[in-house]
């Protein structure tokens, strides 16, 4: 019976013992491991570009799409063109316009040609010829109506004949004045002003002429066509989207506990599920400055109230293996030590 007591007792403490070292065990990590997992920061986010929306300046019917999508873009190149025949002859018109602004300006600086004043000068000679005989006409009958020859009615007949030819002796030489003086100069600022208005409205036209041809501002891929081949579309109306793929980033959301545990220009490396195996470079380019909560896709309470800093990491994609969308994790190496 005693020797079944001992064998009892000694089960029980050799028991204790195990669920003591389990305990131990599980409540314990490896001191290695928490220095690996102390030394790095991983996040979880999506590949992102950035993208334009090409659109004409101007409205029109397009006339042809150069590019489809899918495919790679050249910053400069021409993608669509719109029907250029109206922008053509809205751009004839103003150059037309401008044309005879500019010969009016230019005749109106050469003055009064020589035969204009040559006229002029007869007219007047005429004129005082006119004149000398009026008031010759009105000695004469003057002295016939001393003589009673004629009447008085007929003097009076004669002075007003007179004083015609001396209102016009004075139109002459007025007239003659204006041709050598030449155009004035109130007028020729008018001319000026209007040619260039002319020349302004042509270059408007010869701009908005250029605005049938739509490039594209960056290089990129054509990721969404917009419009169609002889569709009429505004101007700002998107035509196409090109997402500039060479250098896209992730966004992702850090920890307000892991926030003074990186810092901005760090490397940081990117994985994709996509491509596995590979490992792209990139650079903690931003750290928001603001505090918001974790993204409402995270059902999770414990999850959704806590506070997160929205990250964007810039990553090299120079053989374009990188597509928008793709879920993507961030390793960042821990760059302040933890206390």
């Amino acid at each position: 019976m005693s020797t079944l007591r001992s064998r009892t007792r000694a089960g029980v403490v050799a028991g204790a013992g195990a669920v003591a070292i389990a305990a131990l065990v599980s409540g314990c990590r490896w001191p290695w491991a928490d220095d690996e997992e102390a030394k790095i920061v991983t996040l979880s986010g999506t590949v992102d570009a950035h993208q334009v929306d090409l659109s004409f300046q101007g409205p029109g019917r397009i006339l042809r799409l150069l590019v489809d999508e899918g495919q790679l873009v050249q910053a400069g190149a021409v993608v669509a063109e719109l029907d250029p025949v109206d922008f053509e002859l809205a751009a004839a018109r103003a150059k037309a316009q401008a044309d005879a602004a500019l010969v009016a300006l230019a005749a109106l600086r050469a003055g009064s040609r020589p035969q204009e004043i040559r006229g002029a000068t007869a007219v007047l000679a005429q004129a005082e010829a006119d004149n000398r005989f009026a008031d010759q006409e009105v000695a004469r009958t003057t002295e016939l109506v001393a003589r009673n020859f004629v009447s008085s009615q007929q003097l009076d007949h004669v002075r007003s004949t007179a004083d015609i030819a001396a209102a016009r002796l004075e139109q002459a030489r007025a007239a003659l004045s204006l041709v050598r003086e030449g155009p004035r100069k109130e007028d020729i600022e008018r001319a000026s002003a209007e040619l260039a208005a002319a020349v302004a409205a042509r270059g408007s036209a010869e701009r908005q002429l250029s605005y049938v041809r739509l490039t594209s501002p960056q290089a990129g891929v054509a990721s969404v066509r917009l419009a169609e081949a002889g569709q009429v579309v505004g101007a700002g109306q998107p035509v196409f989207r090109i997402a500039q793929t060479a250098r896209p980033w992730v966004r992702a959301y850090l920890a307000e506990a892991d926030l003074t545990r990186v810092r901005l220009g760090q490397a940081a490396d990117v994985r994709v599920d996509g491509v596995p195996g590979q490992v792209f470079k990139g650079r903690l380019a931003f750290i928001s400055p603001q505090a918001e909560f974790t993204p409402k896709t995270v059902e999770t309470r414990a999850l959704r109230v806590d506070l997160v800093y929205r990250v964007t990491v810039d990553v090299d994609n120079a053989n374009g293996m990188l597509k928008i969308g793709m879920p993507a994790d961030v390793t960042l190496a821990v760059a302040v030590a933890q206390r």
